[in-house]
């Protein structure tokens, strides 16, 4: 438990001073509920004729006023500031795994981690934002309020006093039961969660694969994992509602053995009289109602210890390590140095050795699975190599300060993705601060300025998630010109004319050679078009690289290369017979 609330609190370490008030809001409501018990036991001394009733009456009438102005006042500002503490801290811990995200190499978002970041980053911060803030207040305030209490009923009377802690003693080992069950039983419902975002989000991004060959079966991922966090559900709160139900009736059985036991002293023994025996009971229902609620928080615990393991473990992966000293790139040129890439035990890149000279345009060809985009991806350190080294301007990229070196790098997917935005705002992601100006003349450059004008809002356009609004070919021309925009001096193109049919494949490689000047360029290509005007091939298979040189050099020289060419040149040629 104590464990538990220190994590709490280093969870919302901008949000302690609202955690504070909302504490001693919670310790003052219950100054403000002693009151009504004040206002009962005047009441009852003047109905047994030991008191006078006109004075007794305002005060009475002053203690209940007290009371529920001051029940309500600190009831809704205690309730106000757990409410902030929860969002904000929540919040803040969004905006730092964000952060943090943002520092991962590019093979930690997998399918699996996907699915574990959505349901990290919506259902789990959820759970702790409603209910860490909660817990931690009503134990605190609940535990403090039960001690208070028990120590005045035992001052009173220590004949009631011991009879109550038996029953706090035996309630908090059954709430301690509680919890170890719970502790036992959330991982296993957090990893349901876990699957269903993760399966979710397969289902989602699968959808139309799924319609389109009307497969019954496509959503059965989806239909398993919902019925497995169903099952882990019901099971957490099968296996708690027992000791919850044992812990009510242990409650309720220690209330009536303190009624008996009073009366016992009352009728019997007179040796107390009918106020003392009234306090009793009433400071004997507080402290277990204080319990109860200190109870009813401690059996969230194991819930939380998940959650916020569950957040801790992302915040604990290691991000991409800048080592030391520092270094920075004297010029463009791009060396790698004996490099290999593995996947696991998988190895993808072997011993991997070229020169990319600055201010040029270098072609990656090869099969599929050849390595030509994990070999790109290791240049903007979306990964890193198992081993060798991989230099721009003479300084390992290893020692280039992240941010420097995604400012000397601009990147155009085959897979493009635009935000749910503006055109304006998503070419403008390049560079900020860009002027009106300067982004149409990017578009320009990128031959997409005169289809963004003819839409109906031109550039405030706002475009569907992914701008699944535009053609392919539309989407690659925004990245482009975004490309173009951002202005950095190496370019890598993972097949840029992937999505571009034959009457604009000539403006997006105008716009290409435009990038081209003056700017070191790596394009990924399976075109002809694409590649025989590069000052640099470089021909990948299995991982290794088997040819380099300029078309001229490979054109006729027997090899992947010239494979390459005869099987465009077949492609090109060949027509259905009808």
């Amino acid at each position: 438990m104590i464990s538990t609330l220190k994590r709490i609190w280093k969870c919302s370490e901008k949000r302690h001073k609202n955690l504070i008030i909302a504490l001693l809001l919670s310790f003052l409501r219950s100054v403000f509920s002693i009151t009504q018990i004040l206002a009962i036991i005047l009441t009852v001394n003047v109905l047994c004729g030991n008191a006078d009733s006109n004075s007794s009456m305002i005060k009475i009438i002053i203690l209940t006023i007290v009371c529920i102005l001051g029940n309500f006042a600190t009831s809704y500002f205690e309730q106000i500031n757990t409410l902030k503490s929860g969002f904000f801290m929540v919040a803040d811990q969004r905006v730092r795994i964000g952060n943090h995200l943002r520092c991962m190499p590019l093979g930690f978002f997998n399918d699996s981690s996907c699915g574990r970041i959505c349901a990290s980053l919506t259902t789990t911060l959820t759970n702790v934002e409603t209910a860490a803030p909660m817990a931690m207040v009503g134990i605190i305030s609940g535990l403090f309020n039960t001690f208070t209490l028990f120590i005045f009923i035992l001052l009173y009377d220590w004949r009631i006093g011991i009879l109550s802690g038996i029953g706090m003693l035996a309630y908090l080992f059954i709430v301690n039961y509680q919890m170890k069950l719970s502790r036992k039983s959330a991982p296993f419902q957090q990893e349901a969660q876990n699957n269903l975002a993760k399966a979710t989000l397969s289902f989602l991004q699968g959808i139309k694969v799924t319609k389109s060959f009307s497969f019954e079966e496509g959503d059965q991922q989806l239909k398993n994992a919902v019925k497995e966090s169903c099952q882990e559900n019901i099971s957490l709160t099968s296996k708690s509602m027992p000791s919850q139900f044992v812990a009510g009736i242990c409650i309720a059985i220690f209330e009536s053995l303190l009624l008996l036991a009073s009366l016992y002293f009352y009728i019997q023994t007179g040796s107390i009289d009918t106020v003392k025996m009234i306090v009793l009971l009433l400071f004997s229902f507080m402290v277990y109602a204080s319990l109860n609620q200190a109870g009813s928080m401690l059996s969230m615990i194991g819930l939380l210890d998940s959650s916020l393991n569950e957040i801790e473990a992302i915040g604990e992966e290691k991000p991409l390590q800048e080592e030391m000293p520092k270094q920075t790139a004297s010029s463009n040129d791009i060396v790698f140095d004996h490099v290999h890439f593995s996947y696991g035990d998988n190895e993808i890149l072997h011993d991997i050795s070229l020169s990319i000279k600055p201010n040029s345009l270098t072609a990656l060809i090869g099969p599929s699975g050849s390595g030509k985009t994990t070999l790109c991806q290791l240049i903007a350190r979306f990964r890193d190599s198992s081993s060798g080294t991989i230099t721009i301007g003479g300084a390992n990229i290893r020692h280039i300060p992240t941010e420097d070196l995604m400012k000397k790098i601009s990147m155009v997917f085959q897979n493009v993705y635009l935000f749910e935005d503006t055109i304006l705002n998503n070419i403008r992601f390049g560079k900020p601060d860009a002027s009106l100006e300067e982004v149409r003349a990017a578009a320009k450059a990128a031959h997409c300025d005169d289809f963004i004008l003819s839409l109906k809002d031109g550039y405030e356009t706002i475009l569907k998630e992914g701008g699944n609004s535009l053609s392919g070919g539309e989407k690659q021309r925004i990245s482009i010109a975004r490309a173009i925009l951002k202005d950095s001096p190496i370019v890598i193109l993972d097949e840029a004319t992937s999505a571009l049919d034959a009457e604009n494949e000539h403006d997006i490689l105008a716009a290409i050679e435009m990038l081209t000047k003056n700017k070191t360029v790596i394009m990924i290509a399976h075109r002809i078009k694409s590649v025989e005007n590069a000052d640099h091939i470089i021909a990948l298979k299995d991982g290794k690289i088997v040819q380099e040189g300029t078309h001229e050099q490979l054109k006729d020289l027997p090899g992947l290369y010239a494979d390459f060419i005869a099987s465009r040149k077949e492609a090109t040629c060949w027509q259905m017979n009808t």
